[in-house]
């Protein structure tokens, strides 16, 4: 075989291989932080957490409740509840997802309404977003982080605390 030619078959194959590859365009990232801000222990731990919508925006919030347990026992035991209201985070059309209207006019889904236990529905965080918790001294600021695609996170550092 003429080396020109294998040449020339190697780097055909080669373009043929790189151009079959779907390309992936660099993703977008926003931050939609709560208007809303808690103050609880500097020292304690998350209890619960639902997503619900709040009327009449039909926004997107979170309640979630708080406490000194790990660090108290018995009667000083207390816990602490907050409302983050992400008006920004509002129902579609559909009435079952909660979208994000981005500044360069894109509607990203954050959250939909899902069947949860006994059948009672349940909003739950799509793959485009999730929930950054910052509690520093106990100053809690709730960030939601919406993609226009999939988030590749890792929950352990990103979604969690940071003190």
């Amino acid at each position: 075989m003429n080396p020109l030619f294998r040449f020339t078959f190697a780097l055909v194959a080669v373009a043929a291989f790189f151009v079959n590859i779907p390309a992936r365009a660099t993703q977008h990232i926003w931050e939609v932080t709560s208007t809303n801000h808690g103050q609880t222990y500097a020292y304690g731990s998350e209890q619960s957490r639902a997503w619900k919508m709040l009327s009449p925006n039909n926004h997107l919030a979170l309640f979630t409740t708080y406490t000194n347990e790990p660090f108290a026992n018995g009667s000083n035991i207390r816990y602490d509840t907050f409302t983050f209201n992400f008006p920004q985070v509002k129902m579609g059309s559909d009435g079952e997802t909660f979208f994000y209207h981005a500044s360069n006019g894109l509607n990203l889904p954050v959250a939909a309404k899902r069947p949860g236990f006994l059948g009672i529905s349940q909003i739950k965080l799509l793959p485009t977003a999730f929930l950054r918790v910052r509690k520093v001294h106990g100053y809690l600021t709730m960030t939601l982080i919406v993609g226009d695609a999939p988030l590749e996170t890792n929950p352990h550092t990103e979604i969690g605390f940071q003190h």
